[in-house]
């Protein structure tokens, strides 16, 4: 009998035992899956969030583009209608090549107004360009004031033979005998 009650006991005992290992290894497998349930949300979550900055950051650098792009065609016409109007400075085709220099300085301050502080290190050829355009402006300008000064003494030198010419008519009629020496 006492084998029989031992036995009892025992199996008593190792039920209680055997419970309470089941109810901590379920405790743990419900934490386990709880841990791993928070990770498994946890990844498309964050996944979500940083295609969501990513999108953002994205679309910052795509309008930063699209606002680069139409700078850049704003200035590419503006020079090329620069280049055209200095095309025509000095050549004839204008009445005024002073006021067309100064038309031509005034566009050119205009690109430098449009390209601006914030974008001149995207356009520094075009900052080079327009650098060079003041100097060749200068330049055509002080071509054009020596051209002016030039028909000017041509005018005088024109003015001046036609003076000498008139005044040796007369020096060499002589009314006295009523002929010309030549």
């Amino acid at each position: 009998m006492r084998i029989i009650f031992f036995s009892k006991m025992s199996k008593a005992i190792s039920k209680k035992l055997n419970g309470d290992k089941i109810r901590r290894e379920f405790l743990k497998f419900v934490l386990y899956f709880g841990i791993l349930s928070f990770f498994s949300f946890l990844v498309p979550y964050y996944f979500v969030k940083t295609h969501t900055i990513q999108s953002a950051n994205i679309h910052k650098d795509v309008m930063g583009y699209k606002q680069l792009l139409n700078k850049h065609h704003v200035i590419k016409a503006k020079v090329d209608s620069i280049y055209y109007q200095m095309s025509l400075l000095n050549t004839g085709k204008v009445r005024n090549d002073v006021f067309l220099g100064n038309y031509i300085s005034d566009n050119i301050q205009n690109v430098r107004k449009t390209i601006a502080q914030d974008s001149i290190s995207e356009f520094k050829h075009y900052a080079l360009l327009l650098n060079k355009l003041d100097s060749l402006v200068t330049l055509k300008n002080s071509i054009i004031a020596i051209k002016d000064k030039e028909q000017l003494a041509l005018r005088d030198l024109n003015e001046c033979v036609g003076k000498i010419g008139k005044i040796k008519k007369e020096l060499s009629y002589n009314p006295a005998r009523n002929f010309s020496s030549k």
